[in-house]
């Protein structure tokens, strides 16, 4: 197997990359060399043409041959020019994969007289054939101009021909010639050279004036009329038997020649017709303005030649180009990649991902790449591809290609598993090399030691000692290796102190520990508590060899470096360098103070006087010389590099003197302080700045929560995330250089495999070591864990899909064509069935099966004439994440024809987005609190909001701006609802009062928004925590979240009808769609009211708060206990019961399926017919709050805390087992 690159060296019988098997090779001419290598995988041929060495030799050379190599990646395929399959680095060298055509080329056959042979006893044969072979070329080259790409070198020797039954010829080496001229390749013709070969991007002997021209030095712009010259002399050739002339340019004086006493050409060869020799003399006009310009003008005269001169209707219709389907997309992308052109590369994924959101090498491709830039998580990836697999046919390539995903990010365990039964391919084995390589890495446990929670934890160099502090005042030292706790610090007994010049703290009173720090070496550790000096351990002997200074202030920051240095942070005192060698103390720095302003009691009007206070030192570090400390506060975004020597700042990042913060709230620093790592809530940006310089190496967007502990290895090229403020937060490895998501690692640990139970842990600490291959982590039940991480280094290969000939893609589309055609003429006739059979046949169709147009057509007759039976896929459209656009709990409204979504950001602002693309299209000017409830009216003219900020709005699609505020009558708004017309709006206020507003201006003019209090009704004791209106409004429900009361209204007179007995807390509570039925489930247990008789038509127990209903009113869901229970609204009666503890969830408009939202951050779809789960979504970062299903249910759209908000697009099948819609009842 040839390993390595050695152009020129390929040979037959090589097998390069293990994957292309070389059976021949060729000379290239102007370009290089030319393999014909065989795709082991697909059992292909491919032709691979390769640069010569000189072409690609410096970076600018190497550049400017892929720019213009890429212009026939981009060519969109066409039956009449070689396909290029992709362009691929090997060794760094760009080389370009195209199909294999096994006729050769023209040149080929002129030259050895194949091209008059067989042509039957009819004398017209040759002609008929040199004539269709000129069309053909003219149509290829057409195809070219249309897309704005001018060949430069066309020629014989650049037409490939398939010589089976039909001969179809196919230009090739588009771009090429400009390739050879952009890597510098020198224009001018060698003395005894080969004027065939190509020279600067053109072949001597076709070349036209203009084209000599401007490779001599004039400044000449060339045009199609110069492929023109160049095609007519190829046409020529064919008639004459050879290259017609020594120089292109001199092909009018060697035609007239040749036309006046020519030689007679080749045996077999046919007489040029007087009707092509005109058109010929045309294309030899020496002003190329006044040569022919369009081919395909060209080919439509020979095809009337033709017809008079063979006396039969041409047998070729003019072909249209071939639209790339998922496969090509993907390829074209890889190749775009591979040339340096990333953005026009992810725009190919993304039309790829929407043709087919299934197909295998695009998901794989796409999610990879975009992964290795940051913007997916590994847990993204590795979702997407389990998604895939659910609905693949062939599990076993996603496994290898996820067995892949999972080497490079670092799940041994997962890989060797998935790897277990794949076929010894090259990547599976690089794959299991690079495992072998690696060391076992064991299993993370949760080990014990700690009562409450651990606070602090610290790592050596080479991470073969961990030390934690805990709340119960303890520290003790792990072997990481071993997974043992080796001592324990003071030890847990009582006598004599151990052994040093200090003394040990007592046993009885042992104060929090507040921070911990390890020297290089691991032999001495620094111990800070909430009480008393710094403590400085002999980790050898166990001994306190110390105490720094007498300070009593709580110690907030500590560390240690190589060579006998420490730093201590006090509250509210300074920072301390120390000098252990000597217990001197080197140098006192104090951080600068958090500066700040009061208010005026009086007038609510901030005071101009500036007041300090001691800054909280989250985190200190020391250079490895002792040289430079740096010091940081999380509380007020500062941190500062320190000059030892003379105590003096070296860089700040501190709050200006107007009092403007530095957006800063989360800071790491690498070991020894090389580096800190800077972010905010207020920015989507992490900071890698280099403390000595004050430069920002990296910027890198933020895809962690600024609560988040955050740790550094020593060259801060990896970072360790967990997310503080939830319990059952991962573990997070990041790249810093790009914001990657390397790894997310679950510390949930099983506490009881049989029931596969976990221990929901809260993570409060977290250390990495300086090499970036081991994490510890403590929690707040005094649990440790070590975490191994692999090297970086391995790189998933691309994957490459089987390409497909532009001939096999035009006659799928046709295929599609006519039975899209079909189907619409049948439902037309009302024939929906018959339309529907088509359909799916279409569906059926290679790369069609999830096609956008077909998806739509497939949907649009199920939902007129069919019942959905199974949901046959799922995939998600797109994820929105960012800064502030969203607030932290996401709420959206989306409209009733699942086109619009309005949501509410931490900034203030309320935004509309187009859902079904995620493209944001208005930003309301008028600035609001967050949000916490968003409406949408059913025409989609308006839009009701309510904010924490005690407010509600209206807002006016149509202009674009908010029509007015609805207040309460006693006190700030708690709660809104509107009904389904949007006509009325219902405003529950903190005073018990229910508002009820009328938004339009009347029957005859419901397009003006207006705002006008009709009714206030008082019935609570304090604030109304929920308020609804029934669909046509007749009817309104309130909850006092004071008085546990809840009543019903009649909107018409404002009189309540029912009271009615709530628990504590907002309960779930809804109008059934119709109206009349109202549902109500709190901790005073759930009951279905009556509205019209005001009595309870049932109970019946389910646990307290979430309840949704289907839009079809059948269905009901609440949550069980450890489970989500679905129950018939009819009768209450429970149709199953669904195995998951969740209180987030949505069921399906038809009640078919249930969405649920777990603590594991996964989306799961429930069938409720058989209660089984049909899909798990994984990716979600953080905790998932809403998931919501649209009207349609085509849609699911799911939040998260990040915040984020991510599309799901479901695709169903149907029943057509008779036309006309079923009845809504049967299941």
């Amino acid at each position: 197997m040839v390993g390595r690159m050695a152009m020129g060296s390929w040979r037959r019988g090589d097998v390069v990359l293990g994957l292309y098997e070389v059976l021949d090779v060729s000379d290239g001419g102007g370009m290089g060399l030319v393999y014909r290598v065989r795709h082991r995988d697909w059992n292909t041929d491919l032709a691979v043409k390769v640069p010569r060495p000189e072409l690609v030799a410096g970076a600018a050379g190497r550049h400017g041959f892929e720019t213009e190599a890429g212009t026939w990646v981009s060519l969109a395929l066409h039956p009449h020019v070689v396909g290029c399959a992709y362009v691929r680095r090997i060794e760094d060298v760009p080389c370009v994969f195209a199909e294999w055509i096994e006729g050769g080329s023209l040149a080929e056959l002129v030259r050895d007289g194949r091209l008059y042979a067989d042509t039957g006893p009819d004398p017209t044969g040759a002609l008929a054939r040199v004539l269709d072979l000129a069309v053909q070329m003219a149509w290829g080259i057409d195809h070219a101009h249309r897309q704005g790409l001018i060949h430069q070198d066309v020629k014989p020797a650049n037409v490939m021909v398939e010589t089976g039954a039909a001969w179809t010829a196919k230009v090739t080496d588009f771009g090429l010639a400009g390739a050879r001229a952009a890597a510098g390749e020198r224009s001018a013709v060698p003395a005894e050279s080969n004027l065939l070969a190509s020279y600067g991007g053109m072949t001597p002997a076709y070349c036209s004036p203009e084209q000599a021209d401007a490779r001599a030095g004039a400044g000449i712009s060339l045009t199609r009329a110069t492929d023109v010259w160049s095609w007519a002399l190829s046409v020529l050739e064919m008639f004459v038997g050879s290259p017609p002339c020594r120089y292109g340019q001199s092909a009018p004086e060697v035609f007239a020649a040749y036309l006046e006493s020519g030689p007679p050409g080749p045996p077999g060869a046919p007489v040029l017709p007087p009707a092509l020799a005109a058109l010929l003399g045309r294309c030899f006009a020496s002003d190329p303005a006044r040569r022919p310009h369009r081919l395909d003008e060209l080919a439509a005269a020979v095809i009337e030649l033709y017809e008079e001169a063979i006396g039969v209707p041409y047998p070729r219709v003019p072909p249209q180009e071939a639209q790339l389907l998922a496969a090509g997309l993907s390829n074209q992308a890889l190749s775009l990649l591979d040339l340096d052109r990333a953005e026009e590369a992810e725009e190919l994924w993304r039309t790829a991902k929407d043709v087919d959101p299934h197909h295998l090498p695009t998901v794989y491709n796409w999610a990879l790449h975009r992964w290795r830039q940051g913007s997916l998580s590994d847990e993204d990836i590795v979702s997407d591809l389990r998604t895939t697999r659910a609905l693949y046919g062939e599990p076993a390539e996603v496994d290898r290609l996820l067995a892949l995903v999972q080497v490079e990010r670092g799940d041994a365990a997962a890989a060797e598993a998935l790897l277990a039964d794949a076929p010894d391919v090259p990547e599976v084995s690089a794959a299991r090399a690079e495992l072998a390589r690696r060391e076992p890495a064991r299993p993370p446990e949760l080990l014990e030691g700690h009562r409450g929670a651990v606070t602090s934890a610290a790592l050596s160099a080479d991470a073969s000692v961990a030390l934690t502090g805990g709340e119960d005042g303890r520290v003790r030292v792990w072997d990481p290796a071993a997974h043992r706790c080796r001592c324990v610090l003071p030890p847990e007994r009582t006598g004599a102190p151990p052994p040093g010049d200090g003394t040990a703290a007592e046993d009885e009173e042992l104060a929090p520990v507040t921070a911990v720090a390890l020297t290089p070496d691991g032999r001495t550790a620094l111990v800070g508590r909430r009480t008393g000096p710094a403590e400085l351990w002999d980790l050898t002997t166990g001994g306190l060899l110390r105490l720094l200074g007498e300070r009593r202030s709580a110690v907030t920051a500590v560390a240690l470096n190589g060579s006998g240095g420490a730093v201590v942070a006090h509250e509210g005192g300074p920072i301390e360098v120390w000098d252990l060698g000597t217990g001197q103390l080197v140098r006192a720095l104090d951080h600068p103070p958090s500066t700040f302003r009061r208010l005026d009691p009086a007038t609510g009007r901030i005071l101009p006087e500036i007041h300090r206070r001691p800054s909280a030192v989250s985190a200190v570090a020391l250079a490895e010389d002792g040289r430079v400390a740096v010091s940081a506060s999380k509380e007020d975004g500062s941190v500062v590099s320190w000059d030892v020597a003379t105590g003096r700042p070296l860089y700040r990042l501190v709050k200006s003197a107007d009092l403007r913060g530095t957006g800063i709230d989360l800071v790491a620093l690498a070991p020894y302080g090389t580096h800190a790592l800077l972010t905010g809530h207020l920015t989507d940006k992490v900071r890698i700045w280099e403390t000595r310089t004050d430069r920002v190496r990296d910027v890198v967007p933020r895809r962690f929560g600024s609560d988040s502990l955050m740790t550094l290895n020593r060259e801060a090229t990896r970072a360790a995330s967990v997310a503080s403020g939830h319990a059952d937060q991962p573990l997070r490895i990041w790249e810093t250089r790009t914001g990657r998501c390397v790894r997310t690692i679950d510390t949930q640990l099983l506490i009881e495999p049989h029931t596969q139970l976990t221990l929901p842990l809260r993570i409060h600490s977290v250390a990495l070591s300086a090499d970036g291959r081991l994490v510890v982590l403590g929690d707040g039940f005094g649990g440790v864990q070590f975490h191994r991480l692999a090297p970086a280094g391995f790189r998933a290969p691309w994957s490459y899909a089987r390409p497909r000939t532009a001939g096999a893609l035009a006659e799928g589309a046709a295929r599609v064509r006519g039975l899209v055609e079909r189907a619409e003429e049948l439902a037309g006739q009302g024939r929906t069935r018959a339309a529907a059979e088509q359909l799916r046949t279409a569906r059926a169709v290679p790369g069609f099966e999830r096609h956008p147009e077909l998806r739509a057509l497939w949907a649009d007759v199920g939902r007129s004439a069919g019942r959905r039976t199974d949901l046959l896929s799922i995939w998600q459209r797109y994820d929105l994440s960012g800064g502030r656009i969203f607030t932290q709990q996401v709420n959206i409204g989306v409209s009733t024809d699942a086109e619009l979504a309005v949501t509410g950001g931490a900034d203030g602002r309320v935004r509309v987005w187009e859902l079904q693309t995620g493209q944001h299209l208005h930003t309301f000017p008028e600035r609001v609190a967050n949000t916490h409830t968003v409406l949408i009216a059913a025409d989609c003219r308006l839009a009701v909001t309510a904010d924490w900020g005690g407010e509600a709005h209206l807002w006016d699609f149509e202009e674009g701006t908010r029509s007015a505020r609805l207040h309460g009558d006693q006190g700030q708004v708690r709660s809104v609802a509107i009904d389904r017309n949007g006509d009325h709006a219902l405003v529950g206020d903190e005073g018990g009062a229910v508002c009820l507003w009328r938004l339009r201006a009347g029957a005859r003019d419901r397009t003006t928004v207006v705002a006008h209090l009709g009714r206030t009704m008082l019935g609570h004791d304090g604030p109304v925590g929920v308020v609804r209106l029934s669909p046509d409004g007749r009817f309104a429900a309130s909850a006092g979240r004071e008085d546990r009361t809840g009543r019903l209204w009649a909107t018409g007179t404002g009189v309540p009808l029912l009271t009615f007995p709530l628990g504590v807390g907002d309960p779930g509570m809804w109008f059934a769609p119709d109206g009349r039925r109202l549902f109500v489930n709190s901790t005073a247990g759930l009951t279905v009211w009556d509205v019209r008789t005001r009595r309870p038509v049932y109970e019946r127990q389910a646990h307290p708060g979430a309840l949704v209903l289907s839009a079809d009113g059948r269905m009901a869901v609440t949550p069980g206990l450890m489970t989500v229970e679905v129950w018939e609204t009819a009768t209450g009666r429970t149709v199953c019961e669904l195995p998951e503890f969740s209180s987030t969830f949505d069921i399906s408009p038809d009640g078919h399926y249930v969405v649920t939202a777990d603590h594991d951050r996964r989306l799961r779809m429930w069938d409720v017919r058989t209660g089984r789960c049909l899909h798990t979504l994984e990716g979600h970062p953080e905790s998932v709050t809403l998931v919501a299903f649209t009207v349609d249910g085509r849609n699911v759209v799911s939040a998260d805390l990040r915040p984020g908000i991510r599309l799901w697009e479901l695709d169903y099948d149907y029943d057509f087992a008779a036309d006309g819609r079923a009845e809504a009842g049967d299941w």
